[in-house]
């Protein structure tokens, strides 16, 4: 029985290039987006053009009720699934003495209630069904470095790196392997404030050791090379950033101007 995965955030940038590698490597992909449903399809159709079975669901990981249902609807598209790949998110850039609680709430609610969530579920079914599968989770080297106006949405994703290692320890009997990747600048509509600036981008890569933005298809080609070959690796983070980590990124913090 081919292999199934769920991507979720997936109809374009990171995940959208996850979803179609994965496809080419003949597992069967399910492909969730939250409002853009005519690049869903447009995903869906390269899928199936490649040979894979592919389907698309909506949902919105900031809204329990749509993640619920999500976790029911993906399960029983293909009968089962064997690989979750936790790629939604959401980012702001904020000073902190700017960021409201709604910024907050909704941070918290998709980049980690949202995956906390959806991974419960697809991992209580895969107990349950005694499939030995993967979960993989995306984070950001901001979730380990703290960035400029990134404290709130780095502690989201850092926050994902100890909940996904315990979820890794509590699975592990069931041979379910949980991994997180650690991802740097990549050219996604998230960071297009970036590659859409020359002189802004310069900065950045400036602060990149290999001195260039990432590809989201260099994300993904590491995503199905280590999901196809992991089983012993679990409560692993890798990090795919470019030597980011290594450095200390490009911006430096300045004092505080309220904003009118």
């Amino acid at each position: 029985m081919k292999r199934t995965a769920l991507v979720t955030g997936a109809s374009r940038g990171i995940g959208k290039a996850i979803a179609l590698e994965l496809g080419k490597n003949g597992i069967n992909v399910i492909v969730n987006y939250v409002k853009n449903k005519a690049e869903a399809v447009k995903v869906v159709s390269e899928l199936k053009q490649a040979g894979s079975n592919a389907t698309m669901i909506q949902a919105d990981l900031g809204s329990v009720e749509d993640v619920l249902r999500l976790s029911e609807e993906a399960w029983n598209a293909f009968g089962k699934i064997d690989y979750l790949i936790n790629n939604a998110g959401v980012a702001i850039t904020k000073h902190i003495l700017d960021v409201t609680l709604d910024d907050f709430e909704w941070l918290n609610s998709i980049n980690f209630r949202g995956i906390f969530l959806i991974s419960q579920l697809i991992a209580r079914k895969m107990v349950e069904n005694q499939v030995e599968g993967s979960i993989y989770t995306l984070t950001s080297i901001n979730g380990i470095q703290p960035g400029v106006g990134k404290s709130v949405y780095g502690a989201t994703k850092g926050a994902l790196e100890t909940l996904m290692k315990g979820i890794a320890l509590d699975l592990a009997p069931h041979n379910i392997r949980v991994n997180t990747l650690v991802v740097g600048a990549i050219e996604t509509d998230m960071n297009a404030v970036v590659f859409q600036d020359p002189e802004l981008q310069k900065r950045v890569e400036s602060g990149i050791p290999v001195g260039r933005i990432g590809k989201p298809q260099e994300v993904a080609k590491m995503v199905a090379a280590i999901l196809l070959n992991d089983s012993y690796m679990t409560g692993s983070a890798i990090t795919i950033d470019g030597g980011w980590l290594l450095k200390h990124g490009y911006a430096n913090p300045s004092k505080y101007i309220k904003k009118n």
